[in-house]
Order: C-alpha cells, then structure tokens, then sequence
C-alpha cells in the first residue's frame, strides 16, 4: 500500500512539473492574441444560421490570403458561451495578432429540405476593423445579424463591461486582463470571389 501511495505521489508531483503544460492564454506572455465577440440574431426571425468573417490585413493594406490561420470566424449555434439575460452568444478565439477588418457575413436559411443562402460580402472599400497584440486579449462587444431583403448584414448592437464580466465567468483558458476595444473604420479593397469552388459564398 505505502508502494502504490509513493509511485501516485511522484506521479501528481512529476505532473505539476512537467514544462511546457498548456495554462491556456496568459496575457502579455503569450505570443498570439485573445478575442471574445458576441453575436446575437436579430429578435425578428431566429430560424437562419449566421457566419460573420473577420480576415487579416497585410502590411500593404489589403486582405492577406484567405486561410483559417489569418481570419476570425464567429458563428451562431456554435461551440460558444451563452448567458442566461444576455442576448446571442459569445465566441472566444486565439489568433494571430495584427489588423483585422470585417469581410463579410454569410447566412443559410433552412425550409424545409430546402436551404437558402443570403451573401452578405461587405464590397467597401470602408468597413469595421480591429487591432490586437500579442499577448493581449480583448473584447469586441455583441454584433447583431440580421436578413435585410436577400442580404444578411452585421452591425455592432453593444459594448458593455457588465456583459465582458459575466461572459469572463465563464472562461477558464483565460489569465490576465481582458481589455474593450471598439472597432474603427478602415479601407480595404475587395475583389469578390468565390471561397472554394463548392460553395456559393464570396469573399474578398
């Protein structure tokens, strides 16, 4: 018995030493960044399933190339938190640090055996964009989506520090300060295409 509590002993103790175990995101040590963004359907139709698209911008000022290493995507009924009072859903993400600007959100809609697909590509040049560091984390409030004719849209609804603290409740991969940022105006061209030869949805 003495045997099996020495070897479990030197077994938690070797655990807890181990270098290199993931601590999940430390601000200002890490080398990527954090961001938290909620996203909440508009309250006159709930059926559609929304994909808002944020993508990194190069050092020239245009999009780098489409990849999931350089873009953000927040989806609705995804693997996401929710708060009870709080509209939506928020999305935590680690990604690359740099500018982000918003290319476009995508919406299908299900009839039936039936889908419906409403583009929302954002030809700009103007739209909403957003800086983050390494090793910083930040919060980029609640953005609603909506269907307006045959296009989906996103526009931010609200940035509340009650919101951040109730979602931070929540978050355990997290260390450190989480900061708001507001989103600015920024120009980017785009040249519309289509993501991959299978799907309808365009992207700059």
């Amino acid at each position: 018995m003495r045997l099996i509590f020495a070897l479990l002993s030197t077994l938690l103790l070797a655990q807890c030493a181990t270098p290199g175990r993931d601590k999940g995101f430390e601000v200002d040590r890490a080398e990527d960044a954090y961001v938290i963004i909620g996203i909440a359907k508009a309250p006159n139709i709930d059926t559609p399933h929304y994909d808002m698209l944020w993508r990194l911008v190069d050092e020239t000022g245009a999009f780098a190339d489409y990849d999931d290493t350089r873009s953000l995507e927040v989806e609705t009924n995804s693997n996401s938190i929710r708060v009870r009072g709080i509209p939506g859903e928020f999305i935590t993400a680690r990604i690359r640090p740099g500018v982000y600007a918003l290319d476009g959100v995508y919406s299908i809609i299900r009839d039936q055996r039936v889908n419906y697909y409403a583009d929302g590509l954002v030809l700009g040049p103007e739209r909403p964009s957003f800086e983050v560091r390494a090793g910083e984390a930040i919060y980029l409030g609640i953005w609603q989506v909506d269907l307006e004719d045959t296009r989906a849209v996103t526009r931010p609804w609200r940035v509340d520090g009650a919101d951040l603290r109730a979602v931070m409740e929540q978050v355990d991969d997290l260390q450190g300060e989480v900061r708001i940022r507001q989103t600015v105006p920024r120009s980017v061209p785009c040249t519309p295409q289509r993501i991959n030869t299978m799907s309808q949805r365009r992207i700059c």
